[in-house]
């Protein structure tokens, strides 16, 4: 894992390095280009479920990270972030346009390394970024609305869930096409788990740990999982109603937080976590190579637990 991780790290950099200072200084500003490197870490498992050299997804997982990246960016835009991965956005340091286009330029170097596999993955990327767009699209459509959690989970499925989707897709591409339904459904199930653990940071996380601002969502007008499954409590519905509605009684927001944390709701959306990864136990352990099969379940599994 280690080498396969600085392996890709290096094939990002190698991407990045030569791009001249004119356009914008990535080697100083992406110093570290993976993060949590939780993509990378999926595909590396995925590819050893598959029984494939693992030498070969090195482009597929520097490609979604790429693409992961460059959506951050983006979302930072929208989100007016100040803080990601422990530094200032760029958005923050550099303006809002140069972030927007330093986005842009990132996925470009994505798809260049896609097309590098073979155009059928490129063109599969194309598609993720196309349902990615749609997702942030309707979250930012239903901002300050008190939505379904079918609503919900059609944001998640489209924003979050497709990039896992398209890694497990491309490696199984390049095992030979088999296991494709198993892998369909390992990649929805974790996604939506690792999404609504992103959730539960947001409101329970530490920042210092976690390396973003958090309690973010509600404030910016959007209902993470925590927040939807304690709707039908009256306290909570009301006060998020009152704050959707004039958006400056702080006080109250704060207050709900500890609300959700001390009533159970962080535990509840952690089980829900949990129960999508052991959903899909069977199709993980389908796979092939099955030492590293109970190696990618026990990722998934981690993932439940994490604290950032």
């Amino acid at each position: 894992m280690d080498k396969f991780l600085i392996a890709v790290k290096n094939d990002i950099n190698s991407s990045l390095k030569d791009i001249p200072e004119k356009y914008f200084d990535f080697k100083k500003n992406f110093i570290d280009p993976l993060g949590k490197a939780t993509r990378t870490r999926f595909a590396y498992h995925i590819a050893d479920a598959l029984a494939i050299d693992t030498d070969k997804i090195i482009k597929i997982a520097s490609s979604a990270e790429l693409i992961h990246l460059a959506s951050l960016l983006h979302d930072d835009c929208v989100d007016d972030g100040v803080k990601r991965r422990g530094n200032p956005t760029i958005n923050f340091t550099f303006g809002l346009n140069m972030a927007i286009l330093v986005g842009d330029f990132t996925a470009a170097i994505a798809f260049r390394k896609a097309n590098s596999i073979s155009s059928d993955i490129s063109f599969s990327l194309a598609d993720c970024v196309e349902d990615m767009s749609k997702g942030a699209l309707l979250e930012e459509n239903s901002r300050y609305k008190i939505i379904s959690s079918d609503i919900y989970s059609e944001v998640i499925s489209l924003k979050t869930t497709p990039l896992f989707k398209w890694i497990a897709t491309s490696c199984g591409l390049i095992s030979g096409g088999s296991f494709s339904r198993e892998l369909e459904r390992i990649s929805d199930s974790f996604g939506m788990s690792f999404q609504i653990i992103d959730d539960i940071l947001d409101i329970s996380g530490d920042e210092n740990s976690i390396g973003k601002d958090t309690f973010k969502d509600i404030l910016e007008g959007k209902i993470n999982y925590p927040v939807l499954l304690s709707l039908d409590d009256d306290y909570v519905r009301k006060r998020i109603e009152g704050f959707f509605n004039d958006r400056a009684d702080l006080t109250s927001l704060y207050e709900l937080k500890k609300y959700i944390i001390e009533n159970g709701y962080i535990e509840k959306a952690r089980d829900r976590a949990l129960k999508l990864i052991e959903e899909v136990e069977t199709d993980v352990h389908k796979l092939p190579n099955k030492k590293a099969a109970v190696e990618l379940y026990n990722f998934m599994y981690s993932m439940t637990e994490r604290e950032k």
